[in-house]
């Protein structure tokens, strides 16, 4: 039996594999997963919502479990206008955790009904990053293995230098 929703918030610029490994478990445990696609005011985004919203449905296709949707305000917000009470976030390591913990209790304050689960990436894709994918790119560099096939030419795109 699966549990209800779960949201999957990130900047996902670009999406990796390692996010795709999320996702895809998140789907076999919940039975709507909503990936949102967020604003980070800390970080300068390479690609705008609307094209990593694209890349994330050119992978997963039609998919009915899977909804994909774009956030600008507060997660909790949307949680709790959409009854979602539960937030997923992926773990490479214990710098990740040591953040979302204490982003889980800020968002516990802000939405008291709400949780947070952490599933540790899978062993093969606990070093992948979009920081990292985008430096490899800055040198031309190859993303194979890193980020799904379809989207390699996409995402090398904005870095061929005009």
């Amino acid at each position: 039996m699966k549990n209800g929703k779960v949201i999957f918030p990130g900047t996902f610029d670009p999406f990796t594999l390692g996010h795709l490994d999320v996702l895809y478990r998140l789907a076999d445990i919940f039975e709507e997963v909503y990936i949102s696609v967020a604003v980070n005011l800390e970080k300068s985004p390479t690609f705008t919502i609307e094209e990593r919203k694209a890349m994330i449905e050119k992978v997963i296709g039609n998919n009915d479990t899977i909804k994909i949707v774009s956030i600008s305000g507060l997660v909790t917000e949307y949680m709790k206008q959409n009854d979602i009470r539960v937030l997923a976030r992926g773990i490479r390591d214990s710098e990740d955790l040591y953040y979302e913990l204490k982003m889980s209790r800020m968002n516990k304050l802000l939405y008291p009904e709400m949780d947070t689960i952490f599933l540790h990436t899978s062993e093969h894709y606990a070093y992948i990053s979009s920081s990292l994918i985008k430096e490899i790119l800055k040198f031309n560099g190859p993303i194979d293995g890193l980020v799904p096939e379809v989207l390699i030419d996409d995402i090398k795109s904005k870095f061929i230098k005009k």
